[in-house]
């Protein structure tokens, strides 16, 4: 009898998680997701409007409206762009949503400074930022700042093609635009070493966002086959208490150095097949889905996963998430895009 009770107790759990899935399952259909809200950060929807504070709530859906300004104060924000590309707020900044389409998202940079990390962008989509009068439109995955005072544009890595003045400049790895008088100046600057309080708080974001990858693509395995020709989508990963990213053609790895998986990477991870090499815990460094370069979408290039995903990234802000390489790992939630649950304080504010 405890055996038959075990057993029913254990399908309903089942049921029970099943069926959490699914309810969480929401398809993305605009751009301006707000991910991570921490201290003071407000939405501004006129100028002379009182500002009303973003309080997000476990698996609350808040995100932008076109025309709409998010301003933080003591505070920094994540918010989710087209699937890949993550802007991110430091403290007394402002930016205004011009266009929410997914195919095409729009901003401005009005005050202070932002930071764009662009882990994949998919084909037929784009990401255009304005700042001072400049609109520089984001070729490849990458690093970008902006800064509104002085006006700057930077690349630490990627590429960008700005318009300003009738006049249109490639900028690349390692270059910046900078507005000196009423001239946008191309000057090169140390990529590695001129970094602030907003570059190190992305980095510890995009090592996060790369751990609760895994635990969503783990969850996500079945629906693999009828995804893989769609391209990556944003998942909600309810353990973590934000979305992460989730390729589905290839392993790509993120300006900061973090891989996101797929859901057939991490299958084969943890159902390895049989009598394949052991290397990290299961991968078989000769199997398809290692083909031992990047794809060229993506910040990386080169792939060579010498330790688990977890050697290189921050400690968990949850629990739930195991490494690629162990057994462990929580279950991720539905597709989430443009809009979906949020949490604040994940990441953390040290500098």
């Amino acid at each position: 009898m405890n055996e038959w009770k075990r057993y029913l107790a254990g399908a309903a759990g089942l049921l029970l998680m099943a069926g959490t899935a699914a309810a969480q399952t929401a398809i993305s259909a605009r751009a301006g997701m707000i991910n991570v809200a921490e201290g003071d950060v407000f939405f501004l929807d006129a100028r002379d409007a009182a500002p009303q504070r973003v309080e997000p709530k476990p698996q609350e859906l808040v995100s932008m409206k076109e025309g709409q300004t998010l301003r933080t104060e003591e505070g920094r924000a994540e918010v989710l762009l087209t699937p890949g590309a993550f802007l991110r707020l430091g403290e007394s900044s402002a930016v205004r949503l011009l266009s929410g389409r997914l195919s095409s998202v729009k901003f401005e940079l009005l005050e202070g400074g932002a930071l764009i990390d662009v882990v994949e962008l998919l084909k037929d989509n784009s990401v255009i930022v304005r700042v001072a009068g400049a609109e520089a439109e984001l070729e490849k995955a990458g690093l970008y700042r902006l800064d509104a005072e002085p006006p700057r544009i930077r690349v630490f890595r990627g590429q960008a093609e700005v318009r300003a003045a009738g006049k249109s400049q490639t900028l690349k790895s390692g270059r910046e635009l900078r507005l000196e008088g009423t001239q946008w100046a191309m000057r090169k600057f140390d990529a590695d070493k001129e970094t602030d309080s907003l570059y190190r708080w992305s980095k510890r974001r995009s090592g996060y966002i790369a751990m609760a990858n895994v635990s969503a693509a783990r969850q996500a395995g079945s629906l693999w086959g009828m995804n893989s020709l769609r391209g990556g989508t944003w998942l909600w990963n309810p353990y973590f208490g934000f979305a992460t990213y989730l390729p589905w053609g290839d392993t790509v790895m993120s300006p900061f150095g973090y891989y996101y998986y797929t859901p057939r990477t991490v299958y084969q991870v943890y159902y390895p097949p049989r009598n394949a090499p052991a290397f990290g815990g299961g991968f078989d460094r000769g199997g398809p889905a290692f083909a031992g370069s990047m794809p060229r979408r993506s910040a990386g290039s080169t792939y060579t996963p010498a330790a688990p995903v977890s050697a290189s990234a921050p400690s968990a802000p949850a629990a739930g998430a195991g490494s690629v390489g162990s057994r462990g790992g929580g279950a991720a939630g539905g597709s989430v895009g443009g809009a979906g649950g949020v949490r604040a304080g994940s990441g953390g504010r040290g500098h």
